[in-house]
């Protein structure tokens, strides 16, 4: 039992060794260095989803603990690297790999909407703590994120013999933390779906695939999203502050619902629906303003169940 035990412990610990290294990377800089500082959750994903949540949580720890050593005893990186890499990787390989059976006999997996809910949870959080934190600070976090802002944009315009924009000026400041969690959420998104995909093509897979096509929100998230809007357009100062941001990560959860209406749609073709996507999915990363429309169309997918109408309104089904 102990040689059996062995090998998924190898495995973990490798994995957070790897992840810790990729986290690294970014300190030699390059462009080569910053993909592999974005990948750095994708050897926890790779050993949670195929070994189990006990393997995800062994290789967060062994990375954070490798962050540590790698970095000289700084704790602040280390902290770093768990809060936004290795415990959000342990949370969300937990969820996925929750299962029931229900009342046909059948295995019935945790909802991927409710996985992506709890990654939109964190971030609103990290928001929240954010702001508690910069709470006795000039102008609050909005404050602190503008004379940051402003002090990085200094050197720039400096260099050109520009005068500097003073932390009033930088508009950017007011979106930022909601725009940073946005970036956190979709890239996490994007390692747990290259280490599913990976394990899958490798027969390693603990959890059947996860369908955007088939990806459900909770309907009480389209009240609280509309309350977060009118809140950004009306409320003032540190209110308004925040409900600006929390509108912008609310966003994500419908945006992924207008995708999932996309690839509901497309797998409906029986020709060549794979080129179809692709195309979209390049439309969208080259112009960015058609992720509006998804936010729109994910919130109408709410409100009135598009995918249920085109599945009724498809060829051989009644149509109301």
């Amino acid at each position: 039992m102990a040689a059996g035990l062995a090998a998924p412990l190898v495995l973990a610990v490798g994995g957070g060794l790897v992840s810790a290294f990729f986290y690294l990377s970014v300190l030699f800089g390059g462009f080569g260095a910053l993909i592999l500082g974005y990948l750095a959750p994708l050897p926890l994903f790779l050993v949670g989803l195929w070994l189990g949540a006990p393997a995800a949580v062994i290789a967060g720890l062994t990375g954070g603990a490798a962050v540590l050593l790698g970095t000289s005893g700084s704790v602040l990186v280390s902290v770093a690297y768990l809060l936004t890499g290795a415990i959000p990787a342990m949370l969300v390989v937990r969820q996925s790999l929750l299962a029931r059976v229900d009342s046909a006999g059948t295995l019935e997996w945790y909802p991927s909407g409710r996985v992506l809910l709890g990654l939109v949870g964190m971030g609103v959080a990290a928001v929240l703590v954010a702001m508690i934190l910069a709470f006795d600070q000039p102008g609050g976090l909005e404050g602190v994120v503008r004379r940051m802002l402003a002090q990085l944009a200094e050197p720039l315009f400096s260099a050109q013999g520009l005068a500097a924009p003073g932390p009033e000026a930088v508009w950017m400041a007011a979106a930022l933390p909601g725009l940073v969690v946005i970036s956190w959420i979709v890239m996490t998104v994007i390692n747990a779906a290259l280490a599913q995909g990976a394990l899958m093509r490798f027969g390693r897979n603990r959890r059947p695939p996860m369908r955007m096509g088939a990806l459900e929100v909770p309907v009480w998230l389209l009240p609280v999203f509309a309350m977060a809007l009118l809140g950004a357009l009306g409320l003032p100062d540190a209110f308004g502050f925040l409900a600006v941001n929390l509108a912008l990560i609310l966003a994500v959860p419908f945006t992924f619902a207008g995708l999932s209406v996309v690839h509901h749609v497309v797998a409906q073709r029986r020709t060549a629906p794979v080129p179809l996507l692709v195309g979209f999915y390049m439309v969208l990363f080259l112009f960015g303003w058609p992720i509006l429309l998804m936010v729109g169309l994910g919130m109408i997918e709410q409100w009135i169940g598009l995918r249920r109408r085109f599945d009724r309104a498809a060829p051989g089904q009644e149509d109301e």
